[in-house]
This record gives C-alpha cells, structure tokens and sequence, in this order.
C-alpha cells in the first residue's frame, strides 16, 4: 500500500520533500491512515502539521473525536490545531445541504490553519472509494464530465489527495497489522444520508456485477478528467472570442458560437454561468444542454432560465448569460446640469459649445439644439408605448417598431438609455435622436452629448 501512495504523490507531484503541509485528520480510519503513511514516507514529523474540526453536529461524540485526534499528534510529537464550527447554523444560512455545508468550512479552517504555520500543502484522506461514491452521486444528479471526472487528486496547486488511488480494505489492512486504533463515526451508518446509501446499498449491489466496480468507476472518472481537462482548456480560448469583456453578465457572439463542436458550446456556456454565480452547485448538464438547445434553435428570440436565477437570452445574432434581476432592472436618473454623468447602465458626458466647433456626428456623440434640450432632463429605461420622431422623418414612431427596424434584440432593448426633456424623447441613447430637436444653422448654441453604454 506504501508504494501506491508513494507513486500516486509522484504521479501527480503532490508534495516534495521540502514542502511543510497540513493534515485534515478527523480520527476515522482513512485519515488516521493519511497521517501515518505521510510520516512513515518522510521518515520525520518536521512541516506536518495536524489540524482538526469539530462541525459542531455530533455532540459528545465530537468532543471524543477531538480529544483522541489531539492524543494520537501529541504522541507523535506533532504540532496540533483544532478548530469549532456551526455547521447546521450555516447550512441554514447558506442553503446547503449539510454536507456540502460542512466541506465548505472544513476547507475555511483547513486554509486557515495552513495560512497560520505557512504550510506549503493541505492533505485530505479522499480514498478509491469516495471517488467511487462521488462518481456515482454525480452519475445519479445528472452531471456531465466535469461533475463524473469526480474527485481531483490536485486542487488550486495546494489541496492534495495522496489516498485517491487506495482503496478503504487496504487502509484498513495496513492499520491493523500495525496495531494503530482509530474511532469510527456513527453518522457513516446513517442511512438517511444520501452518500451512506450509496456505500452502504448501491456499491455492493452493484459489486455483485463487477468486484471491482470501485476500481473502474475511479479509472473512468480519470479518462473523463483527461478529456474534460483538454476541452476545459479549448472552451477558454473560445471563451474570450465568444464573450465581450465583462464580469457581471457576458454578451456573446451567437453566429460564432453556432459555429463550434457541441462539446465546446456546453464548456463555454458552464465557464460562464460559473464565473457569472460563482457556483455550478445547481447547475447540471441537463441545464446545460437545455441551455444549449434553446441557443441553438431556429427561435430568432427568447429567454432559457436555469437555477439561481440564472436567465440566458438571446436575440438576432447575440445573446446573453445574465441574472433575471439584471435584466429586468429598470432605472431612472435625473441630470441637472451639464457635465460628466456616472450611472449604473451608462457614461454621459454633456458640454455646451457653440455650432461652428462641430466634429463628426456619431452614434455615441450627438449635437442638439439647446434652445429645446432643458434641464432637468430625464434618462430612464423604456416604456410601453414611448414614441418618437427619428431624425429625417416627419411623423413619429413607436419606439418598438423602431427597434424592430434596428434589429435590436428584446434583452438590449431594456437597458437602452431614453433622454427625455419635458416628457418628451430627444434622443435614443447611442442610437437615434428625435427630429424635432436636431441643431439648426451653424453658429446656434448646441448640447454635445458623448454616451458610453457598457
């Protein structure tokens, strides 16, 4: 079994003898395991640090799992750090499960502590067999890759899984031909929890198929971490060619993205939601997918919603990855005066100046005739039933007919922002300015707008 750890830390280049790192031990057999392998293959306790956390759920029981963590680094002569969370409290708050709760503060504390000595390396006691069940729990939730390339043996260069290719018999074996105790945790019988019934129920059901159904879970979920490494790293590049800059919603180019393998289109499209929630935890493949197919679909307009509010919309030849309170926001300002304007949605600088020093007319800097531009102006998101008479016509028109014309897709049409003075639309930010308050014969004093929309 030593061999195997030994040439799975080589493998991956986990850890270097130089390097101090932080042992998670919560005193059951695979961590227990973990601290003994890592000093038996250093042959000195020097940089291993054992650091424990009670989740605050067990009770007594914890408070005896603590103790004989403590006993078992003191009898080694290793530094110890212990740690108290309130793991149901933040479950509540966070809206977790109670597993995922705890993982997320278990790996708070465990960074912490490694912040605390400058420890190079955190090791956790993932085994063969919690690959296994990982494999499965994503299988049955309905992951794609990503989810089923399961538990990585490597995390952020700093979390290391030396137990990940060891199955449990085996650690277990080799604890008790050595005569080393550890304590048992009543909660892993609890059938209640859905990864117990899967260890305790699905694997040895599913054992009776293939005795070394373990084994070929793990293996498959390390040929799926290959592949989804490479397309990982290709739906990166394709990201930034897809995706305007931005961190708070991303505008993608649809035609180019119509353009790529179906593999990339999900990877792209998960790298966003992710960076955009900060989480995929309830985001599955099937969303994915759905999302997908929604893009994908001769439907020139509309909107796909996926958990967490998450909505994607996409009209004409762009779409976007966004929150339905983002794109639903409306907004109303009121600029009193010239001068540089900083709003949520959009940048309007406004100067006064006289016809003859004109420059070039653009979408984003218009001239208007400041005789009929008066202050307070109004600039606010659309409304049903806006109209206005758009330069070079006599008659007015409605505002959505008018974006209809322009191909402006539903989404967008929401943020442009509407200048208004006295109730009345002059201009159609970055777009269009009504007629009726166009600059006349040069000479004239003019209102030079210049409008950045994000």
């Amino acid at each position: 079994m030593l061999s195997r750890i030994k040439k799975t830390i080589e493998k991956y280049d986990m850890l270097r003898p130089d390097e101090s790192v932080v042992i998670g031990v919560s005193g059951g057999a695979d961590s227990i395991c973990l601290l003994h392998v890592l000093l038996e293959l250093r042959e000195s306790g020097t940089g291993l640090i054992v650091a424990h956390l009670d989740h605050g759920i067990r009770g007594k029981e914890a408070k005896r799992d603590a103790s004989f963590v403590k006993r078992t680094a003191e009898s080694l002569g290793l530094k110890f750090e212990q740690g108290e969370a309130d793991v149901p409290r933040f479950r509540k708050e966070s809206k977790l499960t109670l597993e995922e709760a705890a993982r997320v503060l278990r790996y708070e504390f465990l960074e912490n502590t490694r912040m605390k000595y400058g420890a190079d390396k955190i090791a956790t006691a993932h085994t063969l067999d919690d690959q296994a069940e990982t494999v499965l729990m994503r299988l049955i939730r309905g992951s794609g890759s990503k989810g089923l390339s399961g538990i990585r043996p490597i995390s952020n260069g700093v979390v290391i899984r030396p137990l990940i290719e060891t199955p449990r018999r085996e650690i277990e074996k080799y604890l008790v031909s050595r005569g080393i105790e550890w304590i048992e945790d009543s909660t892993n019988k609890l059938r209640t929890i859905h990864r117990n019934r899967i260890r305790l129920d699905l694997l040895p059901g599913l054992e009776k198929y293939n005795p070394r159904i373990k084994e070929t879970l793990s293996r498959t979920s390390d040929l799926l971490r290959i592949e989804d490494d490479y397309i990982d790293r290709e739906a990166k590049k394709y990201f930034r060619r897809i995706f305007a800059p931005g961190r708070e919603e991303f505008k993608g180019d649809l035609r180019k993205f119509k353009r790529l393998h179906r593999a990339l289109r999900s990877s792209i499209l998960r790298l966003a939601v992710e960076e955009l929630n900060k989480s995929l935890r309830n985001i599955t493949s099937i969303h994915l997918v759905s999302a997908d197919e929604f893009l994908m679909s001769g439907t020139a307009s509309g909107e796909a919603e996926l958990p967490d509010e998450i909505v994607i919309a996409k009209g004409y030849d762009s779409f976007l990855v966004t929150t339905r309170s983002r794109l639903g926001r409306k907004f109303s300002y009121v600029i009193t005066a010239p001068g540089k304007w900083r709003f949520p949605e959009f940048e309007v600088d406004i100067e006064e100046i006289t016809a003859v020093t004109l420059e070039e007319e653009r979408e984003d800097v218009v001239y208007l005739n400041a005789g009929k531009v008066v202050f307070p102006i109004e600039v606010r998101s659309p409304k049903a039933g806006d109209r206005f008479t758009p330069l070079g016509m006599k008659d007015g028109k409605k505002l959505k007919n008018f974006f209809v014309d322009e191909k402006i897709p539903r989404f967008e049409r929401r943020r442009v922002p509407i200048f208004t003075t006295g109730g009345e639309i002059f201009w159609i930010g970055g777009m269009r300015i009504d007629d009726r308050f166009k600059l006349g014969r040069k000479g004239k004093k003019a209102l030079k707008f210049t409008v950045r929309i994000p």
